[in-house]
């Protein structure tokens, strides 16, 4: 998540521009121009979710390959039970997957961060209708979830 600070920084001074331009059209009274600035910034805060929920897919893609390599390098069976399957190796690990491997599935956290995920998959494929909340309330998510991840 080497990035986020990156992303937030960028995020802000695209917000603060927007933020700017939108008092200029308030004062002519340009509704227009504010609808256009909405649109734009409803795009880019897309976006920058898709960004920086991809930071935390990397900590999780992570963090699974390191419990992954640890489990399979034990020799006690115990620990390796259920983590030496052919279904476990490869880029086709579905993210819940690697999600309930690293994070207890019945953690309130986990429902929150596949909701996030089916948001992130909303807006990474051109989609426009569902809300994606605060951006703010999403780095604080972030941050707080990537502490939860253990191996």
């Amino acid at each position: 998540m080497r990035h986020l600070p990156e992303l937030e920084a960028g995020y802000d001074w695209f917000f603060n521009q927007y933020r700017i331009e939108a008092e200029r059209c308030t004062s002519r009274g340009d509704v227009e121009g504010i609808e256009r600035l909405d649109a734009k910034r409803d795009v880019l805060e897309r976006s920058i979710l898709v960004l920086m929920f991809g930071q935390f897919e990397q900590a999780v893609n992570r963090t699974f390959e390191a419990a992954l390599e640890s489990r399979l390098s034990n020799p006690d069976w115990r620990h390796r039970r259920g983590w030496d399957i052919s279904a476990l190796r490869g880029r086709k690990v579905a993210f819940e997957t690697k999600l309930a491997l690293v994070l207890d599935s019945r953690h309130p956290a986990f429902s929150e961060i596949m909701r996030t995920y089916a948001i992130r998959n909303h807006c990474a494929h051109g989609g426009m209708s569902q809300a994606i909340g605060s951006i703010g309330a999403l780095l604080a998510n972030l941050y707080s979830w990537r502490v939860l991840l253990t191996h």
